[in-house]
């Protein structure tokens, strides 16, 4: 077969360059028709192309079947996915019966109470203003001894702060976990 037939010698073919003299390992066992895949390509490419989670075993989408067979579908996709879940956490289990708990606790857990801080502090921006009002009337309240500007300004500077605090905590975060920097 002449070099000039393969597709693959019209650019970099990896990890060989361009197949200048017709003579590279990736192009030699070709089949004589370079339109056509093998059996191996062919399976290759059908399993990226139609994922095994989204297309049924001819090629529909799973979206495209009527709805008894979407819904049989779905259920056993879902069943399969469930059961190599189980497997893999009756491994575990095996092999250390705490580390679920651990791994709970981390990802879980950890992650969910800096949520339920975030959501707390925007939140409380709302409550510390009555108290200071029922607290500090001639301030808060009436306005006597501050200025009204002033106290609206309150509530701006904590989102502000917020949003500074945030920012920040992502970048040490950012160097902690990406850049490997230890404090």
């Amino acid at each position: 077969m002449a070099a000039a037939d393969s597709v693959r010698d019209y650019g970099l073919a990896v990890p060989h360059g361009p197949n200048l003299t017709g003579e590279h390992v990736a192009t030699a066992d070709l089949p004589p028709n370079p339109g056509l895949m093998t059996t191996k390509e062919q399976s290759v490419l059908n399993s990226i192309i139609y994922p095994e989670d989204i297309y049924t075993e001819d090629g529909v989408y799973w979206a495209d079947l009527p709805i008894g067979q979407r819904i049989a579908f779905v259920n056993k996709v879902n069943n399969a996915e469930t059961r190599k879940e189980l497997i893999a956490i009756g491994r575990v289990i095996k092999a250390d019966p705490l580390a679920p708990v651990g791994y709970y606790l981390k990802n879980m857990v950890l992650p969910g109470a800096g949520l339920l801080l975030e959501g707390y502090v925007l939140f409380s921006i709302g409550n510390i203003k009555p108290l200071f009002q029922a607290v500090f009337k001639p301030c808060w309240k009436t306005f006597q001894v501050c200025d009204k500007t002033w106290i609206q300004a309150v509530d701006y500077l904590e989102v502000s702060g917020i949003i500074i605090g945030k920012s920040n905590s992502t970048f040490c975060f950012h160097l902690i976990t990406i850049c490997q920097v230890k404090f």
